[in-house]
């Protein structure tokens, strides 16, 4: 019987040929393409072959006797920071003549992290509930560089340290418990099991694995139509994962084996003159692999910058050029920083080359960050913003003023609880709800304090206000936190009205959300929201379900404004079909024993609901909640509705 490709540490095209079916679909992906909705996944193809990759040099100088920590970190260095200091470098002049201050600083604020091997942690913590989409962010696919890193601050220490231990039992231990982790923290926080090593280490120690087995065996005993068969399987489970995953799937953990497994298929049993070794062999499929990784690190800020500075709409007409440069880019870089560095210079050139080159990045960082932070009068974005975009949509860009604040502080379940209207009045008037409410309050205290009514606010941002609901991406959203906040309002004497609003049709469907421990669905929201208003009821209170309004692709302030730049007046709408479709379950609650109050009327006509009215007033300033000059008029329609 033949065996699969060569076990030593030779060249395997087919490698390269793997590369490039990772890192096109990642591109794809990211510019946009319907069809690459799972290409995220071709991340886990990189950190398995990063771990057969490494994980082969240190076993075999280990077993040589001659590995070297300084040797190892040292090729590390050259393979990683030559090229990502020069995107990096690149990147700045352009973030800095085309960002709006706030993003420069988390341009900046990124910028260090990359630098630190912490971007994992750092993206993790910053594209939170308020912050600038996540594609916008030109450095965010540098995450997955932090976790390989991370992993390699440790990994060769740990392999000394077993290597006569039975390496393969001990890392297959780590394995399940890292891949077990993952899944068990998909059900608490999914952002952290994306973004953090101990949850990603799995896949490279998947790869680690096949390396090991590799060393010992030249590949498993099959015969050839077996090996081109599992090798076939492996680019079947990674193509499957592409096609069929989108943003929906729940990812990482257990739906990252099949992209995973697939990649040691193909590590295991692609056989030099096999079908899959001679397809992953192919020219094309080899050069890209070859400028992949430059070709990754290029795409992202240039999809990002590039849509900061013209616009979502500008960006899908010139996705094809958008990915010719990043891979043309990517093939200088290759020739001229890459290979140089990783062949040409001695260490104390490269130390010194690196060094200057970091110590450059971070001073020039720093430099903008103060521009943009204590002076943002001099970045180029706002001087012409001033000059073109109105008060209002600039101030809605910047978040400036855009909703009333809640002065009260946050209590240990995410609760504010802050009063509004006439401060003479009685606070008879309830509002339950999450950042929707919040962005209601500024309108209902300004009604309130007209008509001479009173009332307090109970607000726990990133959680919508059903009793038992518990959002894995908020953790301040727990289990008991709504129950807590039903429990206050209970305890209130002389609450007459109660007005719940939030983000329900999230409540009844969203991945992170989870309701007494089980997922989200109708029947249990519907439950849980009835029985709170038997209770409040039972207590003389009327119960008012304000339904949530549009929820925009985009940001919409944002949109605009880029649009604006480019000369284009072109705002973002929501089709009415697709609004009603959005929260087809939530008006299903209207049967209900209460007021429930549909916003279609208020915010959309018959064909579709605006982002900005006939007048040219921004009505929704992010995705979904209402600017502050819009938050007055709902809260009038609200207080017409519901007698108040």
């Amino acid at each position: 019987p033949k065996r699969a490709c060569a076990p030593e540490m030779k060249y395997r095209p087919e490698i390269d040929g793997l590369r490039a079916l990772a890192v096109v679909p990642v591109i794809f992906y990211h510019a946009g393409y319907p069809a690459f909705s799972g290409g995220f996944v071709g991340v886990d193809v990189f950190f398995v072959i990063s771990g057969y990759l490494i994980t082969t040099i240190i076993a075999d100088q280990i077993a040589a006797g001659q590995f070297s920590l300084w040797t190892f970190y040292e090729r590390r260095a050259r393979r990683i920071l030559p090229v990502l200091l020069t995107v990096i470098v690149t990147a700045m002049p352009f973030a800095w003549f085309w960002l709006m201050p706030r993003d420069l600083e988390s341009f900046t604020e990124s910028v260090l992290a990359v630098l630190t091997f912490t971007s994992n942690v750092y993206f993790l913590a910053e594209t939170g509930y308020f912050e600038t989409a996540a594609d916008l962010q030109p450095l965010l696919h540098t995450w997955s560089l932090a976790v390989e890193e991370q992993f390699y601050i440790f990994f060769p220490l740990l392999l000394l340290l077993i290597w006569n231990r039975s390496p393969a039992l001990v890392l297959s231990v780590l394995l399940v418990a890292s891949l077990a982790l993952a899944e068990w923290m998909l059900d608490r926080s999914p952002a952290a099991s994306f973004f953090l090593l101990p949850t990603r280490a799995w896949e490279l120690l998947i790869g680690a694995l096949a390396a090991l087995y590799l060393r010992r065996s030249p590949g498993p005993a099959i015969e050839p139509q077996l090996a081109d068969a599992l090798s076939g399987l492996g680019i079947a489970l990674i193509v499957f994962a592409i096609l069929a995953y989108d943003e929906a799937t729940r990812f990482p953990g257990l739906s990252a084996i099949p992209p995973t497994l697939g990649t040691v298929l193909v590590v295991l049993f692609a056989r030099k003159g096999g079908v899959v070794c001679s397809l992953l062999s192919l020219r094309p499929l080899v050069w890209i692999g070859l400028i992949s990784y430059g070709a990754y690190l290029w795409h992202q800020p240039i999809f990002a910058l590039f849509q900061h500075r013209f616009g979502s709409l500008a960006f899908a007409s010139h996705t094809i050029a958008l990915i010719g440069l990043s891979f043309g880019l990517a093939f200088v870089s290759y020739h001229l920083v890459e290979q140089p560095f990783r062949t040409g210079r001695s260490v104390k050139a490269l130390l010194w080359s690196l060094a200057g080159g970091a110590t450059l990045t971070i001073g020039v960082g720093a430099a903008i960050y103060v521009q943009a932070d204590d002076h943002p009068q001099n970045v180029p974005s706002y001087k012409w913003a001033v000059q073109n975009a109105s008060p209002e949509l600039l101030r809605y860009v910047e978040r400036r003023d855009v909703f009333l604040p809640c002065a009260g502080p946050t209590d240990d379940l995410g609760v504010q609880e802050c009063p509004f209207g006439d401060p003479a009045a009685a606070r008879d008037l309830v509002v339950w709800g999450d950042s929707l409410a919040l962005a209601l309050l500024s309108g209902v205290d300004e009604v309130a304090r007209q008509t001479g009514k009173g009332g307090v606010v109970f607000l726990a941002n990133g959680c919508p206000p059903v009793p038992g609901l518990a959002n894995a991406g908020m953790p301040t959203c727990r289990g008991d936190t709504h129950d807590d906040v039903l429990d206050r309002i209970l305890a209130r004497e002389g609450v007459s009205d109660v007005v719940i609003t939030g983000n329900l049709a999230g409540a009844m469907s969203a991945d992170t959300v989870s309701i007494d421990g089980a997922a989200p669905s109708f029947g249990a929201v519907r439950g849980k929201l009835a029985d709170a208003i038997t209770q409040l009821q039972a207590r003389g209170s009327r119960v008012h379900i304000l339904e949530q309004g549009p929820v925009f692709s985009e940001d919409v302030s944002s949109f605009a404004l880029q649009n604006l730049r480019r000369g284009h007046a072109e705002t973002l709408t929501l089709s009415r079909e697709d609004f009603d479709m959005m929260v087809n379950q939530v008006q299903a609650l209207s049967d209900l024993p209460d007021v429930y109050i549909d916003v279609a009327p208020f915010f959309c006509n018959e064909t579709e609901c605006p982002s900005v009215d006939a007048a040219g007033q921004i009505v929704i300033y992010d995705t979904n909640h209402v600017t502050r000059a819009y938050s007055a008029k709902l809260a009038r329609f609200l207080f017409e509705r519901a007698g108040l």
